[in-house]
């Protein structure tokens, strides 16, 4: 026994020492965590603000047509918010495989042809959106969107944002106050529409992205868009044919999307206009 003591007793101080140290994070071990790590509070995604703007503007132009306007899904998609594969991506750790797997686009195209950098913006605005769910639960900070002015709101619609050219409150817009249960998701669909009746409830059905090639010499072919990038165009004629044509510098495109307007408001919007559009829109039963 008076053998043992001294082992019994510097095992006990070992794990006391053990004990005593403060947890170290990646940074301070020099290790780099990895996706296959344990997700944790020291390898925590940091919302890049300027990236994630940049993911919103892709992610309503890729995405929002089945995950909806505020990514917790559609009757044909899964609700972003829960996912595993954002919940544990970390820049695209997660996301960047998931997408070269070949994601159907909303342009049609294939998710493989994203580059990396889409990728990492696209992590930071899911991010972001996983954040403000987390602060409108019953332990965060409840966000009050209605704290816009409707006079304004209601001038700017007439107005500097040019909104009668499409929409009309006693037209495609009459009711809209009563479309929505929450007055956030009338803001997400005014933010995001989808124009095809899925993820944003309310919202007026618009025709398809359609696109007109001009090859070199050739006649131009016009259709619905099926796949456009720096390469490629591929669109869809209304017999249903395909056309793939590659993109030359004689190569003539015109891109007609009816949620122009729309997107390049997003590049305009201030929280002031947003705020009080929203609470004028509020007021239209």
């Amino acid at each position: 026994m008076q053998r043992i003591w001294p082992i019994v007793l510097l095992t006990c101080l070992t794990a006391v020492t053990v004990m005593a140290q403060p947890p170290r994070s990646a940074a301070a071990t020099g290790a780099q965590r990895t996706s296959g790590d344990s997700v944790g509070p020291y390898n925590k995604q940091l919302v890049d603000p300027a990236a994630a703007d940049r993911g919103r503007h892709l992610y309503a132009t890729e995405c929002v047509d089945c995950h909806g306007p505020t990514a917790r899904g559609s009757d044909t998609a899964p609700n972003l918010i829960r996912s595993n594969v954002v919940l544990h991506d970390r820049v695209g750790s997660e996301l960047g495989p998931f997408m070269k797997k070949g994601h159907p686009l909303q342009s049609k195209g294939s998710s493989a042809n994203l580059t990396t950098e889409q990728v990492a913006d696209l992590s930071h605005f899911l991010k972001q959106r996983v954040d403000d769910a987390l602060k409108r639960q019953p332990m965060g900070d409840h966000i009050n969107i209605i704290t816009g002015d409707a006079a304004a709101g209601k001038a700017y619609f007439e107005g500097e944002g040019k909104c009668t050219m499409c929409h009309s409150v006693t037209g495609n817009l009459a009711g809209i106050g009563n479309r929505f249960a929450e007055p956030v998701d009338l803001q997400q669909a005014m933010l995001f529409p989808t124009g095809r009746g899925r993820g944003g409830r309310g919202s007026p059905s618009l025709a398809p992205v359609m696109l007109t090639v001009t090859p070199p010499g050739g006649q131009p072919v016009k259709g619905e868009l099926v796949f456009l990038d720096d390469f490629d165009a591929q669109l869809r004629d209304s017999s249903g044919k395909l056309h793939t044509f590659e993109r030359t510098a004689a190569t003539k495109i015109e891109k007609t999307d009816p949620l122009a307007a729309h997107h390049a408001l997003l590049d305009r919007f201030t929280d002031k206009n947003i705020h009080d559009l929203v609470i004028y829109l509020e007021t239209v039963k």
